[in-house]
């Protein structure tokens, strides 16, 4: 059985003095051809006009990954996610650099051929219900994204047609797939709750379980946990939505080995 084991990493400074931690997560029990690899994952950059991506951009490159893979949430505005994106413009990773749109970022650019357009020119692709395919020598490695839950239409059909891929599920929101389960999955949306007392967060007490919100409950608030063959990764993220505070939750990029 693949299990992760976690254990805290380095970190920088963001606005107002808070730090960035990178989380290390190893992942036991996969197929022989993926073993060494890793996969840094980052999500819910919420980029403000105070905050400089910059030094986000220098400790993603810092963890040299094979693969690079983004949450979503970029920024609220356009103009604060295209200021990220050019930051991000340095970054490379062998296996390539895939992105999902989270429910601000259709907000900021009113359509998601825009956001296709912007995260292409800094060298990624976009997800929307599709996946690409990348032959390692012994195995194929799939990388699916899915639309997202607000705005979206999101769809599984298709995503995973070959069963002996090793599966990756790119998801801005951490709502468990309907169909064929990938062997993981990476979701952010929750930000760890953002304000967390003693283990109470607002999703202890109903936030997105109620009115028009109900089907966006999140499977998990933060952390990595197995459901079923899943193994589901869920971020804190890096910024904040609505109140610029973070309170008891360290924002996180994530660094994933395969063992």
């Amino acid at each position: 059985m693949s299990r992760y084991y976690p254990r805290p990493d380095c970190s920088l400074s963001l606005a107002r003095g808070k730090k960035l931690a990178t989380t290390a997560l190893s992942l036991t029990g996969t197929p022989e051809w993926l073993r060494g690899r890793t996969l840094l994952f980052a999500s819910d950059f919420h980029l403000r006009p105070r905050m400089d991506p910059k030094p986000i951009a220098s400790q993603m490159a810092a963890c040299r990954a094979d693969m690079i893979l983004l949450g979503g949430d970029y920024a609220d505005r356009k103009d604060q996610a295209l200021r990220l994106f050019d930051a991000l413009r340095p970054l490379r990773a062998p296996l390539g650099v895939y992105a999902v749109a989270g429910n601000n970022d259709v907000e900021a650019f009113g359509d998601l051929s825009a956001l296709r357009a912007a995260v292409e020119r800094f060298g990624g692709r976009l997800l929307v219900n599709e996946g690409v395919s990348i032959p390692l020598d012994g195995g194929t490695l799939r990388i699916a994204g899915v639309d997202e839950y607000r705005y979206g239409a999101p769809s599984f059909d298709g995503l995973f047609p070959e069963p002996d891929d090793y599966r990756i599920l790119l998801s801005h929101y951490p709502i468990l797939p309907k169909g064929e389960p990938p062997d993981l999955m990476l979701a952010g949306h929750t930000h760890g709750g953002q304000f967390n007392f003693l283990g109470l967060t607002p999703f202890a007490i109903g936030f997105e379980r109620i009115g028009s919100q109900r089907g966006l409950a999140p499977a998990m608030v933060s952390g990595a946990r197995r459901f079923g063959q899943t193994m589901l990764v869920v971020s804190k993220g890096i910024g904040a939505s609505r109140i610029p505070l973070r309170i008891g939750v360290r924002a996180e990029i994530h660094r994933l080995t395969f063992c």
